[in-house]
C-alpha cells in the first residue's frame, strides 16, 4: 500500500468522523420552538430542568416528558419577555451590584455561606452561575418594565388599608398559589378538575409548574408568608373554612383564574409593631400583587401578538 493510499483513507476516516460527530451534536442540541427570531433547543430546555430542579426538587417525581413541557413553556415566556425588552433596552443587563446581590440573597437563603459553595452546587446541577445571572437580568428588566408601563393603574386605599389593619386579627399565612386560564367559561369544571388530579398525584408544588402561568410557577406556586388583612374581601372568604394543607376553589382575578393553598398559619411576632409600619408595608405588599395581576395581562398580551413555532 502507498502513501498515497495511505492518506486519502486517513481522510476518508477524519470525515466520516467529523461527519458523524457534527450530526451527533445536531441531535443532542437542535431547536425545538421559535418565538418570532428567538429559538429554543433541546440544550436550552435540559438547563431548565436543572434550573427548575434547583427550585423545586419534586420535579424529579414527573415524567420524563411532562417536565420537558414544563421547561419549554418556562423558557417560551421568557423570550416572551426578552422580545419586548429588547424593544426598549440595547442588551439584557443590569449592574453587577444588583446581581451580586441577589445572587448573595439567594445562596444564603439556600444555606451556602460562600459564594464558591453555591457555584459548586449549581457545578453539581450541571448548571453555571452565568445561567442564574442571566434569569436575574431578565427579571429585573421585566419588573422594570411593568412597573413603568403601570405603576399608574395601581390603586391603592389608605384609608381602608389602616381599618383592616385596625380591625383584622394580626395572622401570616404561608400561601402557595396557582393561576391559570381558560378560553370558555365552560371549560372551568374541566381544567379546576384537571389540576385537582395533578396535586392529588404530584402535589401542589408540581402541578403549580405544569399549570400555573404566574412567575410563581419556578418555584412550585409559593409566594410566601402574607399578612391576613393583605389579602382582599374574596381570596379572605375563599380561605375562611380551610385548615392547613388545604386549597381554595378557583378565584375569578384579572390575570385569570386562582388557586390559594395554605401551607401555615401564625401569629405575628410583630404585636407591638406601629400602626404606621404596618400599613406601609401593607401597601408594598398590595402594591406588588396588582403589579404582578398586571404583569400577567401583559405578558399574555404580548404572547398573542407573536408567531411561535414548534418545530
Amino acid at each position: 500500500m502507498n502513501i498515497n493510499s495511505i492518506y486519502i483513507k486517513f481522510i476518508k476516516v477524519i470525515f466520516i468522523f467529523l461527519f458523524y460527530a457534527t450530526n451527533l451534536i445536531a441531535l443532542e442540541n437542535k431547536i425545538i420552538v421559535k418565538v418570532n427570531n428567538e429559538i429554543i433547543t433541546s440544550v436550552d430546555i435540559e438547563n431548565e430542568i436543572n434550573y427548575l430542579t434547583i427550585l423545586n426538587p419534586q420535579v424529579k417525581n414527573l415524567e420524563k416528558k411532562r417536565v420537558t413541557n414544563i421547561a419549554k413553556n418556562s423558557l417560551v415566556r421568557e423570550k416572551v419577555k426578552i422580545i419586548s425588552l429588547l424593544d426598549i433596552f440595547e442588551e439584557i443587563n443590569v449592574g453587577n451590584e444588583y446581581v451580586d446581590k441577589i445572587i448573595k440573597t439567594t445562596y444564603e437563603k439556600n444555606g451556602f455561606n460562600t459564594l464558591d459553595q453555591y457555584k459548586e452546587y449549581l457545578k453539581k446541577n450541571r448548571l453555571k452561575i452565568e445561567y442564574i445571572k442571566n434569569k436575574i437580568s431578565i427579571e429585573a428588566l421585566w419588573n422594570e418594565l411593568i412597573y413603568k408601563k403601570f405603576n399608574s393603574k395601581v390603586v391603592i386605599n389608605k384609608k381602608k388599608i389602616i381599618n383592616e389593619v385596625k380591625n383584622n386579627p394580626n395572622i401570616k399565612i404561608l400561601l402557595s398559589e396557582i393561576i391559570f386560564r381558560i378560553k370558555n367559561k365552560k371549560d372551568l369544571e374541566k381544567k379546576y378538575n384537571e389540576i385537582k388530579n395533578d396535586i392529588q398525584n404530584d402535589g401542589f408544588e408540581n402541578a403549580a409548574l405544569i399549570h400555573s402561568i404566574s412567575n410563581s410557577a419556578s418555584s412550585g406556586g409559593a409566594i410566601g408568608w402574607i399578612d391576613k388583612n393583605s389579602l382582599n374581601k374574596v381570596a379572605n372568604n375563599a380561605l375562611l373554612n380551610l385548615k392547613i394543607g388545604e386549597y381554595s376553589e378557583p378565584i375569578l382575578t384579572a390575570s385569570g383564574f386562582l388557586i390559594l393553598k395554605i401551607n401555615d398559619i401564625k401569629k405575628n411576632v410583630s404585636d407591638e409593631e406601629n400602626l404606621e409600619k404596618k400599613v406601609n408595608t401593607l401597601i408594598r405588599i398590595k402594591t406588588n400583587q396588582q403589579l404582578n395581576q398586571l404583569s400577567n395581562i401583559y405578558l399574555n398580551k404580548v404572547k398573542k401578538d407573536l408567531t411561535i413555532n414548534e418545530l
